[in-house]
């Protein structure tokens, strides 16, 4: 719809203000020829001619004559009127206005000139001008809005009212208005906002349009000037609004892909409750700034917005802002994304004692991202699955690498290094190693007679077992160490090696000699563990 020029009534009524060639004297005593200004409709009926004039002498009644002129092609029909009526002022300085109402053949604009004369014979050195627009003229009545706040939930102004139209040529008003239709304007934005309204047969109209400041109803005329209401203002509240993202601090692994997301939200005039942002309203995008750039994004169901990120290179981080336009406040948050090194373990060598020792030798490194930090376990558990329990720890050098030799206790079941992450690197394991060798044992070793005579016979047994469950069970054919240290000695001596028989029994004979303490230990091969006997200490005499 084209927009229209909006008008103050008194002009739509037809009274402006003339032009003339000489200027106007302040002091109307040096007057030597009348002055006629303002000519144009009566404001308030433009059914009768009205105009303001001056002299050094009085204005002549009968002097007074005006041509009006149709502005039409073709043909122009003139009226002539006389007869005015001073209204206002004196006859040296006042307002006429004519005696009777204009009995103008057709509506219209007309050009309208003016002559008169003084007391003293002398007519204006410009006759003077205007115009008169002799047209039917809306009149307003009974105008309401049904409301005069609005906000981010109601941001509509109903107008509800009658209208009618006057004729100029009768003076008569009759309900309803002959163009039919009236509008409702108000400011949205950097413009206006008009919405249109058909009138009823009645007069009465009822018209909606969303505003921001001030509203008023208006009807147009058939040359595009207007008739509008006096405005009224509208208070325009302003709703908070927030961002919400689902995590103010995130967490992802460098090469793997990274979601922001959140929720836009305002307070609700309404409820006073923080309330999402609608979806799909123009007014409701958000603006995402981050690594992928920045981006306006229209809000989804519940006020959602949300922006990927293909692969994460780093520490990074996004601000959304919302509203700062319309009925809303600028609301602003920020999010930060902080990339974990992907950690990577690995044991290059797991040497396995038969003394039950094991060497926990690898490199803690990353394969994106910081070298990790922090310690190494040596986990074990039974079954290699669950109650994996931290046995060992060791610290890689400045390389990542470690190398470290533990004894376990005791040394079956399952082992395994983990990696608990840190705050920078992520958490990891290595495979799982499964022990084979069984715990092995030398019970009843026994050397005698004690005491002993010097030159005669010692015989040393005893028993070399393995663990088999919450068993034991004697292992043969397998050889053991018989080693004496003499009383005061620091070290011993291997004095024999024998073959474990039937049950896994021992026997060797000796000359006895010196006092000092006799053991058995068996160095294990194959599937066994070490394992070395008590000491029985002989008397020897």
């Amino acid at each position: 719809m084209r927009r229209h020029l909006i008008a103050p009534l008194s002009l739509v009524a037809g009274l402006v203000t003339v032009a003339t060639a000489g200027p106007a004297l302040a002091d109307t005593t040096d007057l030597v020829l009348p002055v006629v200004s303002a000519l144009g409709g009566d404001p308030d009926d433009a059914g009768y001619l009205e105009f303001h004039a001056t002299s050094d002498t009085a204005i002549d009644p009968d002097s007074l004559t005006a041509q009006l002129t149709l502005r039409v092609s073709g043909d122009r029909p003139v009226t002539t009127v006389t007869g005015f009526t001073l209204v206002s002022g004196t006859a040296e300085d006042g307002t006429w206005r004519s005696s009777d109402r204009m009995a103008l053949g057709t509506h219209g604009v007309y050009d309208t000139t003016l002559d008169l004369a003084d007391a003293d014979g002398d007519h204006p050195a410009h006759l003077g001008q205007g115009v008169v627009r002799y047209e039917d003229l809306p009149v307003f009545s009974d105008t309401a809005l049904d409301r005069t706040t609005v906000d981010f939930e109601h941001r509509t102004v109903t107008a509800t009212g009658k209208v009618s139209t006057f004729d100029p040529a009768t003076g008569a008003t009759t309900a309803g208005w002959t163009e039919s239709e009236v509008y409702l304007t108000g400011t949205r934005g950097s413009g206006t906002y008009e919405v249109g309204a058909e009138v009823q047969a009645d007069g009465s109209y009822r018209v909606t349009a969303p505003v921001r400041s001030y509203v008023y109803v208006y009807a147009v005329q058939q040359d595009d000037q207007t008739v509008n209401t006096d405005p009224v203002l509208v208070t325009r509240t302003i709703s908070p609004t927030r961002v919400v993202f689902d995590k103010a601090a995130g967490t992802a692994v460098y090469g793997s892909s990274y979601t922001v997301g959140g929720t836009a939200q305002y307070l609700s005039p309404t409820t006073n409750t923080w309330t999402p942002l609608t979806a799909g309203d123009p007014d409701t995008e958000v603006l995402l700034t981050g690594p992928n750039g920045n981006h306006a994004y229209e809000l989804g169901s519940g006020g959602r917005f949300s922006e990927t990120l293909g692969t994460v290179t780093g520490d990074t981080s996004w601000t959304a802002v919302v509203g700062g336009f319309g009925f809303l406040q600028q609301g602003s948050a920020q999010a930060s994304l902080h990339a974990l090194s992907r950690s990577v373990l690995t044991w290059t060598d797991h040497t396995f004692t038969g003394a039950g020792a094991i060497r926990v030798k690898g490199r803690l490194g990353a394969s994106a991202g910081s070298l990790p930090s922090g310690r190494v376990q040596l986990q074990q558990s039974t079954d290699g699955r669950t109650g994996w329990k931290t046995v060992a720890t060791v610290t890689p050098d400045a390389t990542g690498a470690f190398d470290a030799w533990h004894t376990l206790r005791p040394a079956t079941g399952y082992l395994r290094l983990y990696y608990p992450g840190s705050a920078n690197a992520t958490s990891t394991t290595t495979g799982v190693l499964h022990l084979t060798r069984a715990v092995t044992r030398i019970t009843g070793f026994n050397a005698s007679p004690e005491p002993v005579r010097k030159g005669r016979t010692l015989t040393v047994t005893g028993i070399l077992q393995r663990q088999n469950g919450s068993t034991w069970t004697g292992v043969s054919g397998q050889h053991v160490t018989i080693r004496f240290r003499a009383a005061g000695a620091a070290t011993g001596t291997r004095m024999a090696t024998v073959t474990t028989g039937k049950g896994g029994r021992f026997t060797v004979t000796f000359t006895a000699k010196q006092d000092g303490t006799w053991s058995a230990a068996y160095t294990a091969t194959g599937s066994y563990l070490d394992t070395t006997s008590v000491g029985d200490y002989v008397d020897v005499r």
